[in-house]
């Protein structure tokens, strides 16, 4: 499990489990805003906060959403084992503090920070002073993650300087921003560009600057922050995607072992990879990079689109 997805369980178990103690249930669109998810990532990660077996014959918690809309929690599965404070070896305290230090600002108002400072009070130090040393990942810029958290939790639009790389230049864009997203790139910031009238994402570590606006912006319904970001957090898939098979040249299939998911070696060396894509156009972009080392198999419409983009650029 990715350790950004880790920690929202963690921080929605707390909320959850205060509102089954209170009595009370919580509405969807107000749990989705404070985690920024969607409800279907909502509702997968209650489903597995059900399923976690807490020790001693109870569980965590057990939660469903209603015809309301409404998160209900039972008060009964998790009974007195969170009366005490939970029992941590020190290899999982220090694991845990790993994982809230890896999301760094890109949960909005840091919504983590008491459980960080209560898991080092527990060790008796904190592990990052000791030489406990975490790897970013790629693709990420902690001060601009921190611009954009802010214009996510404001609602305001967000003024970037963006540098294209198919174009080696910069562009200053305005967006709406909607959530930060881990792909398997790196960090992006899902956002709706009015001017495109359309969602795009912006990899954090190809972001000169970042300014929050005065100006505030009403959420799109319609926007989904995952659509067209491979490797997102939860399944490397996103809703309604397809998948394409890719034949990849013998030389290049060295590579593809290490970057994609090989379905298919073949005598000659070559290889045949599974691509997840939501948009043609993305998966022409991805295709037309390899320079004729890969070749869309299937399906019939991706495998056109390639052959006629190939062709404009002849």
């Amino acid at each position: 499990m990715r350790p950004e997805r880790f920690a929202r369980l963690v921080t929605l178990a707390s909320i959850l489990i205060d509102a089954g103690r209170a009595g009370r249930n919580l509405p969807m669109a107000e749990v989705c805003e404070r985690l920024q998810v969607s409800e279907q990532e909502l509702v997968e990660d209650i489903n597995v906060l059900n399923v976690v077996n807490f020790g001693g014959g109870s569980y965590v918690l057990y939660a469903e959403v209603n015809d309301e809309g409404e998160i209900e929690v039972d008060p009964e599965p998790y009974s007195d084992n969170f009366a005490r404070p939970a029992r941590l070896l020190p290899v999982e305290a220090k694991a845990l503090v790993a994982a809230i230090d890896l999301i760094g600002e890109h949960i909005p108002e840091g919504s983590l920070t008491s459980a960080r400072e209560k898991i080092v009070a527990a060790l008796g130090e904190d592990p990052m002073e000791q030489g406990l040393q975490v790897a970013a990942g790629g693709g990420d810029d902690s001060e601009v993650s921190r611009v954009v958290s802010e214009a996510i939790a404001d609602r305001r639009l967000l003024e970037l300087e963006y540098y294209k790389e198919n174009e080696d230049e910069f562009s200053r864009r305005t967006v709406e921003p909607y959530a930060q997203i881990n792909g398997r790139e790196g960090w992006y910031v899902a956002s709706f560009d009015p001017a495109k009238d359309d969602v795009r994402h912006f990899r954090l570590d190809r972001i000169k600057s970042a300014r929050v606006a005065d100006q505030t912006f009403e959420p799109r319904p319609d926007v989904n922050p995952s659509a067209d970001v491979e490797g997102w957090p939860r399944t490397g898939q996103v809703p309604a995607s397809r998948t394409a098979r890719v034949w990849i040249d013998p030389e290049r299939a060295r590579w593809a072992r290490e970057e994609r998911e090989v379905v298919e070696e073949l005598p000659d060396g070559a290889v045949i990879v599974e691509l997840s894509f939501a948009g043609t156009d993305w998966l022409v972009r991805e295709v037309l990079k390899e320079a004729g080392d890969a070749v869309v198999l299937d399906p019939d419409d991706a495998r056109r689109a390639v052959a006629a983009a190939a062709k404009r650029l002849a």
